[in-house]
């Protein structure tokens, strides 16, 4: 019997990250793509709790079943649970742009959906590539080849399907650089804590009101981090995403503060 899986995204049912690998992961498990009805980049792992979902199941897609609706990431997650049975294993992506460090992970939709499966007790991973500026919040993705990609990120959720998650860590973070080639290597890596830096860019509008942009200033990330390996040396780092539980140890300094 074919293992289940879910696929979901932050950048909507026409991105080409989403409909790459939805045909590629589509060739050897029963796939079901649950995914927002359009772009959702940056909204973390945020829930809608303040006014019904709206979702529509659009069947078979020529391989896999697809389900849109008008929530968030996240939400694809919980409506999953309702829509389909026996769900061993969640998958995001491909997102366009990376999603590399706590800075990033804490912030995007994909690695969003991600958590919350794993809050959920589901085996996850999240995939996303690097992009240019102008690929940002693009409800389409990159047109760039996707055959590599797709085949690696097949490779691992081949490898998490027949040999499960290790279970000293509840979710994968994977990020490809923008150009992936036959030498492109596959490392392990250490999330950063920040991939930028950010800054104000005040301008005025033409009714004279002051508006701001928040900007975003990449920075040089340390030997063994996701930063370093994807956006200096150009490959594939591959991160676990721990969600620790307090230990008596944090307590102990957390009694030393209030004492």
């Amino acid at each position: 019997m074919l293992k289940c899986v879910c696929l979901t995204n932050d950048d909507g049912p026409q991105s080409q990250g989403l409909l790459r690998l939805a045909e590629a992961l589509s060739e050897f498990c029963d796939l079901t793509v649950v995914v927002p009805e359009g772009q959702r980049s940056a909204t973390g792992k945020s829930l809608t709790l303040n006014r019904p979902l709206r979702a529509t199941d659009r069947g078979n897609q020529g391989g896999y079943r697809l389900i849109t609706h008008d929530g968030t990431p996240a939400d694809s997650v919980v409506l999953a649970t309702h829509f389909i049975e026996g769900i061993d294993l969640f998958v995001s992506g491909i997102n366009a742009g990376g999603n590399i460090g706590y800075q990033s992970m804490l912030t995007s939709g994909t690695v969003g959906a991600a958590f919350e499966a794993a809050l959920k007790g589901y085996p996850a991973i999240a995939f996303s590539q690097e992009a240019a500026p102008d690929d940002w919040f693009n409800t389409s993705g990159t047109e760039r080849n996707y055959d590599r990609v797709c085949k690696i990120a097949s490779d691992i959720v081949r490898r998490a399907l027949e040999k499960g998650l290790p279970p000293e860590f509840d979710a994968l973070n994977v990020n490809f650089p923008c150009n992936v080639t036959e030498n492109t290597e596959i490392l392990l890596a250490i999330p950063a804590r920040v991939r930028m830096k950010n800054r104000i860019v005040h301008r005025v509008d033409p009714h004279g009101r002051d508006y701001f942009w928040l900007q975003g200033i990449e920075i040089d990330g340390k030997e063994g981090e996701d930063v370093r390996i994807v956006m200096t040396d150009g490959n594939i780092a591959i991160s676990p995403i721990v969600i620790e539980s307090v230990t008596e140890k944090e307590m102990d300094a957390l009694r030393r503060f209030m004492s």
